[in-house]
């Protein structure tokens, strides 16, 4: 039951304690701790046959996924999440750029791809391969490869060691609120290492993961009933979806809600009434900041007071987890004093070995650390300060700085203006107007009702009465809803200018 990969220790350790007790729930099936390891080393095994060192997992969430990942853990084998959901162009590009020749999946999805043809079965799973596709060498500790866009236009193959993983699941479970017997929500999309922290951590702690349909992943309403009815105690998920359940705060009962720990990471948290009412109806429920990004796992971590009267508008993201520190440096990689505006570094265990194939790219991006130039150190392009209180505060994108007219512009605090009103669900505030134009700023709300023909011009009026001038947008534009990034957070370079009432 032992495993070499020190991720899976405590998953091993609950298969041969506990090989009864329910691993995972997903859409009416359940799978045992003792099945799941099972099947997995069935996965490990048959990906040794083949003698695959890189292997595309191209699943949707369900119990297949869950074996999926832990089989090729097991068969210390680099996973490369394909979502089933991406263009097929994209799809291939990735399998090419990875150099993965087997593909986990099922069949009829996989037919689509073209090139691949089944090799072996495993109850539904396919293994599929593609002799075309050069063998490539991979690093003896890289867990997986997950893709995120480039600003060329290129997906960036983004690598994760097995060093990584393994000190991120530990600290989660370290810190969690949660352990055996609860359950946890699997919302992460598999191209997102967010599902390493939602079933390791899960799985390690001897809970339960529970899969939820797209369906569920994309409707609040349908997510909420999924958490009473399966009585889930922990969901990862972005804040935009935090924003969402919001709406239904009203239909919480406190005294019954399974909730007990909510963590978000990749955007802003915004302190709204609206958040902090939801909050105050889940008493027993802790909400949990995380910051970092796609190059590194977690790298700070805040967790907002008890008593939500005392929330900041704009939370901290908190202090650095075990064994990684954050710097704040200036232009020239030099950290600069506590409480001086700088580019927030990340260094320590959270930092993986760089872009796939791009030794130019990875040498702008992870930098010598600069206090311990033997390390790498992740540049991530976020401005931020140290508190006199040693919490670390965000401060927006460095490569995205908004300026309009002169002024430094910090977008979140127009939303948190907006998002007070009871009539907004959710508010964004974008940057309109080319480089050959004058930049101006522009406000979209989606309304918690239908009647909202007055509610751009007196949204307008509230942001006069509240905010300087240069920061109030030029105009806002009520909408159905926003458009969606791959991991459920708002587009905002997609959101155009669609019809609707506007002021």
């Amino acid at each position: 039951m032992t495993s070499t990969v020190p991720e899976l220790h405590a998953v091993a350790d609950r298969a041969a304690m506990s090989p009864d007790e329910i691993a995972v729930r997903a859409h009416g099936e359940t799978l045992s701790y003792g099945e799941l390891w099972s099947r997995a080393g069935r996965v490990a095994h048959q990906v040794r046959e083949l003698g695959a060192t890189t292997v595309g997992v191209h699943l949707e969430r369900s119990i297949d996924l869950i074996v999926a990942i832990i089989g090729l853990l097991r068969a210390e084998s680099a996973a490369v999440p394909l979502d089933v959901g991406y263009p097929v162009e994209r799809l291939r590009f990735m399998c090419a750029d990875a150099g993965v020749r087997l593909i986990i999946g099922h069949e009829e999805p996989l037919a689509r791809l073209g090139g691949f043809h089944p090799v072996a079965h495993d109850d539904k799973l396919v293994y599929a391969e593609n002799e075309n596709v050069p063998v490539q060498s991979t690093e003896d500790d890289l867990a997986y490869v997950v893709y995120t866009s480039g600003s060329t236009g290129r997906p960036k193959g983004v690598r994760y060691a097995h060093r990584n993983l393994a000190n991120l699941i530990a600290w989660q479970s370290e810190t969690s609120g949660c352990g055996a017997g609860d359950r946890t929500l699997q919302f992460s999309p598999a191209s997102f290492d967010i599902i390493y922290q939602e079933v390791l951590t899960t799985l390690g702690e001897g809970g339960t993961v529970v899969c939820c349909t797209e369906d569920e992943r994309l409707d609040p309403q349908l997510l909420w009933d999924l958490v009473e009815r399966e009585r889930i105690n922990r969901i990862f998920v972005p804040f935009v979806m935090i924003q969402s359940l919001a709406l239904f705060a009203d239909d919480v009962s406190p005294a019954t809600h399974p909730l007990r720990e909510i963590l978000t990471a990749g955007e802003q948290v915004q302190a709204s009434d609206r958040i902090r009412a939801l909050f105050t109806r889940l008493p027993d429920c802790r909400l949990v900041n995380q910051w970092g990004t796609t190059e590194t796992h977690v790298a700070t971590a805040y967790e907002l007071p008890a008593d939500v009267s005392t929330w900041e508008d704009l939370p901290s993201i908190g202090t650095p987890i075990r064994d990684t520190r954050v710097l704040v440096c200036d232009e020239n990689g030099r950290p600069v004093p506590d409480g001086t505006v700088g580019e927030l570094w990340i260094a320590g265990a959270a930092v993986g070995p760089g872009y796939l194939g791009l030794p130019e790219r990875t040498a702008q991006s992870y930098r010598p650390d600069p206090l311990d130039p033997n390390q790498p150190a992740y540049r991530t392009g976020d401005l931020g300060s140290v508190r006199p209180d040693g919490l670390v505060e965000f401060l927006g994108r460095q490569d995205t700085q908004v300026k309009v007219r002169g002024f430094r512009i910090e977008l979140g605090e127009i939303e948190t203006v907006l998002n007070s009103d009871p009539a907004v669900a959710q508010a964004v505030v974008a940057v309109a107007g080319t480089a050959a134009e004058e930049r101006y700023l522009r406000a979209y709300v989606v309304p918690t009702g239908s009647e909202n023909g007055g509610l751009p011009v007196r949204l307008l009026a509230m942001l006069r009465d509240r905010l300087p001038a240069y920061m109030v947008p030029a105009g806002v534009e009520v909408v159905g809803s926003f458009p969606r990034t791959a991991s459920g957070k708002i587009d905002r370079l997609a959101l155009a200018t669609p019809e609707g009432s506007t002021a």
